[in-house]
């Protein structure tokens, strides 16, 4: 699949392997639509809901086989959830997606061709992002930072009690407790500070705050393509 050339696209990138793309979509898909932000240093894709979740990724141009952006500040609205669903009908690993762009108010171009030749095309229409939620962290107001080992999560959150409908989280510098109320009663797991999961632990003080698990386990996907979780909570329970 050869790529087009000329300055009416603004933006032309290549992908060999389909698959890899849709699942780091998967990750951050929990809503229908999202914001695509393209840089020469890569992409952002976001997705939140106006309230209080929201959720990234940054994919910069060595994880393309193929990557232009001619203009900055590019910033679109797109249905994310179709695109994934559209990137997710090829099967095996050996099928390639080109998108392209052309500017404001024209459709995201997908073209996605199979390892027999075949060819997908799909055209989704694209809006001015909207303005999303901040999340940006004060250093000062930061509490807690705990860099883990995305393995152990893994088997923690996959072992949560799905009848508790939060999961409490207790910070200190020696331990990160998990404690969930369900039918079966209270269910504690702890990660001891010194554990070869745990890589470092920075708590200024002592705090605890409960989430809803359904929220939680949206992070599974991506435990699935991470090796590592970084978590940081400030004085305002961000």
């Amino acid at each position: 699949m050869e790529l087009e050339t000329g300055q009416s696209t603004v933006i032309e990138i290549k992908k060999d392997n389909v698959k890899e793309l849709a699942q780091v979509l998967k990750t951050v898909v929990f809503k229908d639509f999202g914001m695509l932000y393209a840089y020469d240093s890569g992409l952002k894709i976001t997705v939140d809901d106006g309230a209080y979740q929201q959720a990234n990724a940054f994919l910069k141009p060595p994880f393309f086989s193929d990557f232009k952006v001619r203009e900055d500040n590019i910033s679109l609205k797109l249905p994310l959830k179709t695109i994934y669903e559209f990137l997710s009908i090829p099967e095996g690993y050996t099928n390639s997606v080109k998108l392209s762009y052309s500017g404001m108010f024209d459709p995201l171009k997908l073209l996605i061709e199979e390892g027999d030749g075949c060819v997908i095309r799909g055209k989704f229409n694209s809006s001015i992002a909207d303005q999303e939620l901040d999340f940006e962290f004060d250093d000062a107001a930061v509490v807690v930072t705990y860099l883990l080992k995305t393995q152990v999560l893994k088997e923690i959150f996959k072992d949560f009690d799905d009848t508790s409908k939060t999961v409490k989280m207790q910070f200190s510098k020696s331990v990160l407790c998990f404690t969930t109320f369900g039918e079966v009663g209270e269910t504690i797991v702890s990660i001891p500070s010194r554990s070869l999961q745990m890589e470092s632990v920075k708590c200024s003080e002592e705090v605890e705050y409960s989430y809803h698990l359904n929220l939680l386990q949206r992070m599974n996907s991506a435990f699935a393509l991470a090796s590592k979780v970084k978590y940081s909570q400030d004085i305002f329970q961000l």
